[in-house]
C-alpha cells in the first residue's frame, strides 16, 4: 500500500512540474484594448487596425480619434445586427460578391507574379516599326467561327465596317494578324473577340512621326511584356476550362 502512495506522489509531482512548464511556455493572451458592450477589441487587433490605416495615410492618424472611430464603427455594426440587417438577402449577396471578387483578384495577382516572359530586341524593333501606323481596315464581326471562315473565303465587303485604327487601339490577337498582311489581303484566320470572331481586310495605312527608338525602348519593352503576360494568362485560363467538367442545361441559354 505504501508503495502505491509513493508512486502516486511521484506522478503528482511530475504532473505539477509539467503544468508549471506549460504555464511558462504558453504565449501570453492579447490584452483587452476596449470593450463595446459584450464585444472585445484586443490590443493586438487595435494595433493591426491602426497600422493598416497608417500605411494608407501620408500622416499617421491621431490615435485617440482613430480609437473613437473604431468604437463608433463597432457600435453601428452591433446596431445593424440587432436590427437583423446581417440576415437579409442583399447583405449576404454583397458579402458573397466581395468574397468572390477578392478571391479572383488575389488569384490573378498571384498567377501574374509567377509568369516570366522575355522580350527580344527583334520584337522591340518590330513593334517600333509598327508605331505611328494608322491602319485602314474593313472589319466584320460574325457570331460563329464557321461563318467567319466562310467570310474569309469570299470577303463580304458590302457588310464590312470601315475603321481607321492606331496600333495601340488594335486588340493584340488582331494586331498579330495585321502585321502578317499586305495591303489588300484578308485575315488568314478568324480572330476571337467578345462578340464572336473578327474577319478583316487591310486596305492601307499611313505613317505618323514617332520619337527615336532609344527614347521609347523601355516603354515598348513594358508594353510587349504586358501583352505577353496577358497572353499567358489567357492560355492558362483556357487550360483550366478544358480540364474542368462542365454540364450546361441548354434550355437556359435558348
Amino acid at each position: 500500500m505504501r508503495y502505491i502512495y509513493i508512486v502516486a506522489g511521484f506522478i503528482l509531482i511530475i504532473a505539477g512540474m509539467a503544468g508549471m512548464t506549460l504555464l511558462k511556455t504558453r504565449p501570453p493572451l492579447s490584452r483587452e484594448a476596449v470593450r463595446v458592450n459584450e464585444h472585445i477589441i484586443t490590443d493586438e487587433e487595435y494595433r493591426k487596425a491602426y497600422e493598416e490605416k497608417a500605411s494608407t495615410c501620408p500622416v499617421p492618424p491621431d490615435k485617440k480619434n482613430f480609437l473613437d472611430d473604431l468604437v463608433t464603427k463597432e457600435i453601428l455594426i452591433q446596431e445593424a445586427k440587432r436590427l437583423g440587417l446581417d440576415r437579409e438577402e442583399p447583405f449576404r449577396r454583397s458579402i458573397q460578391n466581395y468574397y468572390e471578387q477578392t478571391l479572383l483578384k488575389n488569384l490573378t495577382r498571384s498567377k501574374m507574379s509567377n509568369i516570366k516572359v522575355l522580350v527580344s530586341e527583334q520584337e522591340i524593333a518590330s513593334y517600333y516599326e509598327s508605331m505611328g501606323k494608322v491602319y485602314e481596315l474593313r472589319v466584320i464581326t460574325l457570331p460563329t467561327e464557321r461563318e467567319a471562315n466562310e467570310a474569309i473565303r469570299s470577303f463580304p465587303s458590302g457588310r464590312a465596317e470601315e475603321k481607321m485604327l492606331h496600333v495601340d487601339e488594335i486588340p493584340p490577337g488582331m494586331l498579330d494578324s495585321i502585321l502578317t498582311l499586305k495591303v489588300g489581303e484578308v485575315s488568314l484566320r478568324p480572330v476571337p473577340c467578345d462578340r464572336g470572331f473578327f474577319v478583316f481586310r487591310l486596305d492601307g495605312y499611313k505613317k505618323e512621326p514617332v520619337p527615336p527608338l532609344n527614347a521609347v525602348r523601355e516603354e515598348i519593352r513594358k508594353t510587349i511584356e504586358a501583352k505577353k503576360r496577358q497572353g499567358e494568362m489567357e492560355k492558362w485560363m483556357e487550360g483550366l476550362k478544358k480540364n474542368a467538367r462542365v454540364t450546361i442545361n441548354e434550355s437556359l441559354v435558348k
